[in-house]
């Protein structure tokens, strides 16, 4: 009798295990995927800022109008930031392109494009990043004439000591 007592709880023993055994599996499989997609659309993420970011560069550097290929690609751009874009960089660039036609002075400029670089740094890497605007625009600070525009929390504030009113103000 002991040796069928055994025997059974040995077979319990392995249904058990290989039903453990297979959640493992299930969950690594899942997580495979997850990690795949999360893979692609960083991929697509990396495809659709860079250039973009590349042609603001060049405008903030040079006189130099954008070319065709990069008109195309902000067109593009402005569609597929709000699928692959986080919330962050929806909202920063948003602001950047309505302001833009506004003409805001130099340093609003800065600020919101600062901003808008601060939110691709978090979307396409490190969310928790602590680099700030001083940090990132550091190259241009020679142009700029108030640095608390890059270090002032408030973009209203901001806007309202250059005088300017933005248009989503309006």
């Amino acid at each position: 009798m002991s040796a069928i007592v055994v025997a059974v709880i040995a077979a319990v023993a392995s249904v058990a295990a290989a039903v453990v055994a297979g959640r493992f599996a299930m969950a690594s499989r899942r997580f495979e995927a997850r990690l795949q997609r999360v893979g692609q659309v960083s991929e697509h993420k990396r495809e659709m800022y860079v250039p973009l970011v590349d042609m603001l560069e060049r405008m903030f550097t040079s006189d130099d109008p954008p070319t065709v290929d990069e008109l195309a690609h902000k067109r593009h751009f402005d569609t597929w930031v709000n699928v692959y874009g986080s919330d962050g960089a929806v909202r920063a660039y948003s602001r950047f392109m309505q302001a833009l036609p506004a003409q805001p002075p130099g340093d609003v400029q800065f600020r919101l494009y600062a901003d808008f670089l601060l939110e691709v740094r978090k979307d396409m890497g490190d969310p928790s990043s602590s680099v700030d605007r001083l940090q990132i625009l550091g190259p241009r600070l020679a142009d700029l004439k108030d640095r608390s525009s890059l270090t002032d929390p408030d973009l209203d504030a901001v806007c309202e000591r250059a005088g300017w009113t933005p248009p989503w103000h309006e």
